[in-house]
């Protein structure tokens, strides 16, 4: 019983190293000369045969453990790459609509507790079926791709942006009031006026439309999305690439 229960307490690594000190132990004791550790007297083809049996043990209780350690790493990576599946996007790499709400969720208490100013802003992509019209689905994509990179380099540690759905993101800026988030949206139309994407020599320019919301304690999060949204009807009405904010 001795490996396959220092395999199970100790795991693989460290229950060898045990089963190994014993065998030692237990090779010194046996092997002694004369016998003088033991009380009785063996022959020496028996006792190797001991040794052989226990190694025996050892061996198909190691490669039990190996397997039963491989099954459960590779559950665990199974499981966090569902995980990952279930809250990034897997075009823009950014959190998707589902873990953006649990994000604006956590923010919103954090928020309530320490009484800190929350905004969120919601961007959408100006005329992004003519670039899909023109170039492709594909050139498209890369665009996506190529403004998620861009917002995630000018975005700040505690910031959060999220794919909220075809050409639209979602901003999350903790410790940001409305001032500051439309200073920060008019920055990015600037950048992106200027951002280039090369896809297959094709040179594709885009400009953005922001709307911009202020969290309040008396106020919910659906009502604060509402309200940016219709923000950004409002900025894509009024001509597109430009910020509103919401009244």
């Amino acid at each position: 019983m001795v490996a396959p229960v220092a395999l199970f307490l100790h795991g693989l690594k460290r229950g060898l190293w045990d089963i190994a000190l014993f065998v030692i132990i237990t090779s010194v004791i046996m092997f002694y000369p004369g016998d003088a550790l033991i009380s009785a007297s063996y022959d020496s083809d028996f006792k190797v045969r001991l040794i052989l049996s226990f190694l025996t043990v050892t061996f198909l209780s190691s490669f039990y453990e190996y397997s039963r350690e491989k099954s459960f790493d590779d559950a665990v990576k199974i499981s966090k790459e569902f995980e990952r599946l279930a809250k990034y996007d897997p075009l823009t790499k950014l959190s998707n609509r589902r873990d953006a709400m649990d994000k604006i969720q956590h923010e919103y208490n954090r928020m309530k507790r320490n009484d800190e100013p929350l905004s969120i802003m919601l961007a959408d992509i100006d005329h992004f079926k003519e670039i899909n019209d023109e170039y492709g689905h594909d050139a498209g994509d890369y665009v996506l791709m190529s403004l998620a990179g861009f917002f995630k380099n000018q975005c700040r540690s505690q910031d959060i942006v999220a794919r909220w759905g075809g050409e639209e993101f979602l901003f999350i800026l903790p410790q940001t009031d409305i001032e500051q988030a439309q200073h920060f949206a008019n920055k990015l139309l600037e950048k992106v006026r200027w951002h280039r994407v090369i896809y297959n020599r094709a040179d594709i320019s885009c400009t953005l439309s922001f709307g911009i919301s202020h969290l309040h304690k008396d106020t919910s999060i659906e009502q604060s999305l509402r309200e940016a949204d219709i923000a950004l009807y409002q900025a894509k009405n009024a001509g597109r690439d430009q910020v509103r904010i919401a009244q």
